[in-house]
């Protein structure tokens, strides 16, 4: 037996993106079944039948070969697309990703009998009869084998096999049946086209064969045996009753010279993850090395400022600070997937939402195009998908709702995502109903989750922010959709892990909008060095606004708290060494280095001792020992390899956010 192992990797990545074709095509099918649609759908089924057969995956291929059927029936305009069948093609297509998703985990295989079941009877409609080919005369030869099967108490069959159309070389596909028929179920004594002339007729002479075979296996064995066979589309089998007079006549076919088609190299090749991730390990360090020679270039520079080892030193420390720059852009290219790969996943989930809740939604993709380190689109899709399914069961109004409230009955969803600096924007917006502030705080003062000082000091804005605290829900009953609404906090969580921000807009009657805003990859940012108490800290460029320096006396008192005002703009301010709990350094000069992070109206201004200046870094988790650290994000190692902390901005807005709301600050 040959080992198949080599082609396992292989095998997966290849079913994974026949399947996601399969989805997206089934969709648009439902829509409008397009001939190209149908044949789209009916090729990758085609397809990963005969891989799963050539794995030895023997459920995976029955089930296939039962969705190819239907679609070969489809093509033929037999049967009628509708709601029923597309429903059974998509239970089809989950069961295959079932048996995907236990074949890469090496789990036993989920039950398929039912479907099976489904697939072979879901109609009875009489098809139109394809008679059999004519055999072509028996040689004396063939006479005599045919007789001595015979005498041997051997079955004689007519085995007629047609290929599918998109089979692409049938001349090939005709000569390897034979050997399958011949290896596995018996004798072949004649065929139509023959094998001797195998070299010299034309491909498209062997879309449609038939065999005369003597076996001892039972005919409806044989015809559900050759059905499993790769690209082969139809296998009629009936019993042989030989004639009495043989004839040494043998068809000649017509002769035709076929071209070599010029087959084009593969212009893009897989590359695993686990390589990508050492080649950006990789990059990181030699990154901390160019950022380390760049300090050593300096250092000796004041020195020996007029040598000439110190131009050349120079010299190949610029040229490095290029190839490594080139080099690590070219890295976080090919890490690069399109949003779409993740957008994807979303219209069937929201088709069978709204099959579920009786609603009629649809749901618009745009910004499809929209770049994103793939780490990152893997982390961002469970927040995605509770953001989505809330906007389906609690969003969208019912028909009726929307009907009296001379809205269109149809409710839309519309995600969207483009970049805005070193950022990716991703907006999930509806149409529906929106979040009235006053029913928020009804609901958080019910659950203790506030007190009635606390509403009364909540502005609109912030009253609709408690969507996030934990445990809060609006919903009148659990939904089996959106379970019990306690996970608005986890998405929020889960996206400032990823060094982002969500924030909500929501206008009662109109809809809701959430934007989540996150970094274009984990890997390697720009950051804003920064020195408080004589200790390094790296504030991630895509949180700062703006860099000030104000004097002292600027700072001002509002409410017992420090602000600063820049621009007719009244900004929160903290310093940071009461932040990280560090002694706080002696003010150097007339000035305080401050700066301004945040997003949209969130603004917060950072007071520190020292700018260093921008640079590159690689992040670095604190892994588990430390456990999670509110206000830091990771680490990084330095030119002169001293670690910096990366401070996690997002939780220093979240604590300004919470004070302004009246709650109590617990920083540490």
């Amino acid at each position: 037996m040959n080992d198949l192992s080599a082609y396992r990797e292989a095998f997966i990545e290849e079913l994974v993106d026949q399947l996601d074709r399969m989805e997206q095509e089934l969709l648009s099918m439902e829509k409008e079944a397009a001939e190209e649609t149908i044949q789209s759908i009916f090729r990758a089924a085609h397809t990963i039948k005969g891989s799963s057969a050539a794995m030895g995956f023997d459920e995976m291929k029955s089930v296939t070969h039962e969705v190819e059927h239907l679609l070969d029936m489809i093509r033929g305009k037999k049967l009628e697309v509708d709601g029923s069948l597309i429903n059974l093609l998509f239970s089809a297509l989950d069961v295959l990703k079932a048996l995907r998703d236990e074949y890469m985990r090496g789990l036993s295989y989920s039950d398929i009998s039912k479907l099976l079941y489904d697939l072979q009877n879901f109609t009875k409609a009489p098809t139109k009869p394809t008679p059999f080919k004519s055999l072509p005369e028996l040689t004396l030869e063939q006479s005599l084998q045919l007789e001595e099967a015979m005498e041997s108490g051997l079955q004689l069959l007519k085995v007629q096999i047609n290929l599918s159309d998109d089979c692409p070389m049938m001349a090939a596909r005709f000569q390897l049946t034979t050997q399958e028929i011949t290896a596995s179920y018996g004798t072949v004594i004649c065929s139509e086209p023959s094998t001797v002339d195998y070299h010299e007729t034309e491909d498209s002479v062997y879309s449609e064969s038939i065999f005369l075979i003597s076996t001892s296996l039972d005919m409806k064995d044989v015809q559900e045996q050759l059905s499993t066979l790769t690209d082969v589309r139809l296998v009629k089998v009936e019993s042989y009753k030989p004639s009495s007079k043989p004839s040494s006549t043998v068809p000649v076919p017509k002769v035709q010279v076929q071209e070599d088609k010029s087959k084009q190299g593969p212009q893009t090749i897989r590359v695993s993850v686990e390589r990508l991730e050492h080649l950006m390990n990789l990059v990181g360090e030699l990154l901390i090395d160019q950022t380390s020679l760049a300090q050593l270039k300096q250092s000796v520079s004041r020195r020996f400022a007029n040598e000439e080892f110190v131009e050349r030193l120079s010299d190949i420390s610029d040229h490095m600070s290029s190839i490594v720059e080139e080099l690590q852009e070219s890295v976080m290219k090919a890490r690069m997937l399109p949003i779409e790969h993740l957008f994807n996943r979303f219209p069937r989930m929201v088709r069978d939402l709204s099959q579920k809740l009786g609603k009629d939604i649809e749901l618009v993709l745009e910004g499809m195009e929209t770049e994103l380190d793939r780490t990152l689109i893997e982390e961002i899709g469970d927040p995605l998908i509770h953001l989505i399914r809330n906007a389906v069961d609690h969003g969208i109004e019912a028909a009726d709702v929307r009907a009296s409230k001379g809205k269109r009955v149809k409710g839309r969803v519309r995600l969207n995502s483009f970049h805005e600096d070193n950022q990716v924007v991703i907006t999930v917006e509806d149409d529906g109903a929106g979040i009235l502030p006053d029913k928020m705080k009804a609901s958080a003062l019910r659950k203790g989750i506030i007190t009635e000082e606390e509403a009364e000091r909540l502005s609109d804005y912030h009253a609709i922010c408690l969507i996030f605290r934990p445990g809060f829900s609006t919903a009148a009953a659990v939904s089996e959709v959106s379970g019990r609404g306690v996970g608005m906090d986890i998405v929020r969580n889960q996206i400032e892990r990823l060094n982002g921000l969500i924030d909500i807009d929501s206008k009662a009657g109109q809809g809701t909008c959430f934007t989540v805003r996150i970094p274009l990859t984990l890997a390697i940012i720009t950051g804003l060095m920064v020195k408080v108490s004589s200790r390094d800290y790296v504030i991630p460029m895509n949180n700062v606004i703006e860099i000030v320096r104000i004097p002292m006396e600027h700072i001002q008192t509002v409410h017992g708290e420090n602000v600063i005002v820049i621009r007719d703009k009244v900004i929160p301010l903290i310093w940071l060494h009461d932040a990280l709990q560090l002694d706080k350094s002696k003010v150097q000069g007339k000035f305080i280095p401050i700066v301004v992070v945040g997003s949209a109206e969130k603004k917060l201004a950072l007071a520190v001792d020292e700018l260093l200046g921008n640079q590159e870094i690689v992040i670095k988790t604190l892994g588990t020992f430390l456990g999670k650290i509110p206000f830091i994000t990771g680490a990084t190692i330095l030119g002169n390899g001293r670690v910096a902390l990366i401070l996690e901005i997002a939780y220093l807005i979240q604590m300004m956010n919470k004070h302004s709301a009246g709650q109590p600050v617990h920083i540490m």
